[in-house]
């Protein structure tokens, strides 16, 4: 009948030491933070301008306008036949 007791005893100290209330059982509960909606920035679109056209344009038309001026015919050295 002592033996009974011990193993009845020593049961109910393991299942106390193995049970929640010792194994951390005394800490503090630490609450999950509600998790937050990223906020979403909108940005404002940027003002459109024709400047990424028309520079490119301009610039075009002055190579032209200089190729234009700088063909002359005195540079040309072909005989010319008077027929």
């Amino acid at each position: 009948m002592k033996n009974l007791k011990v193993l009845a005893l020593s049961a109910a100290v393991a299942a106390t030491v193995a049970g929640q209330a010792v194994a951390g059982g005394f800490a503090p509960v630490v609450a999950e933070p509600t998790p937050v909606a990223p906020e979403v920035i909108v940005e404002p679109e940027a003002p459109r301008s024709t400047f990424g056209l028309l520079l490119p344009l301009a610039l075009l038309g002055g190579l032209v306008a200089i190729a234009v001026a700088s063909d002359d015919d005195e540079g040309d050295s072909s005989p010319v036949s008077p027929e």
